[in-house]
């Protein structure tokens, strides 16, 4: 009917298929952990990495670390940017000062500052914020809005 050794070659490849969706899959999903260090630290999250056109972003900001993280009042906490560095949304969080595991979260509906949609893309969701003596932290994620 069919010759072995094509019947070979696709149970091979579907086989390999399978293996390597699951260990890309895993890579994916460490990438989202959230992980506890000593010291200063600070993590943005959210709840997914592609969202279609006009669905909501949860954006979680997570004191990660053991010292208290300090939001200055004059600068923006959340920025929204995309690939070229232009920014395209900025907003304050609800906290000015968050405590170790303490975590505030932020939904974008995928507008822009002057009201008007995002189109779709790759954007880089940002915070920045300093420790109790100064020293700046940022962490930031990629995210993908579809079409």
């Amino acid at each position: 009917m069919f010759p072995k050794g094509l019947v070979i070659a696709v149970c091979t490849g579907v086989v390999s298929a399978v293996i390597l969706g699951i260990y890309l899959d895993q890579i994916n999903s460490k990438k989202q952990g959230l992980e506890f260090v000593e010291g200063p630290s600070l993590s943005v999250i959210t709840d997914k990495q592609n969202y279609l056109a006009g669905e909501s972003v949860q954006i979680r900001i997570i004191n990660s670390g053991t010292h208290p993280l300090v939001f200055s009042d004059n600068t923006a906490k959340l920025q929204i940017r995309a690939l070229d560095g232009t920014t395209i949304f900025s907003s304050n969080i609800q906290h000015s000062k968050l405590d170790p595991k303490q975590e505030s979260v932020f939904v974008w509906n995928q507008t822009k500052n002057d009201g008007t949609a995002v189109i779709g893309g790759r954007y880089v969701v940002e915070s920045s914020t300093f420790t109790e003596n100064e020293q700046k932290i940022t962490d930031s994620i990629t995210i993908n809005v579809l079409k």
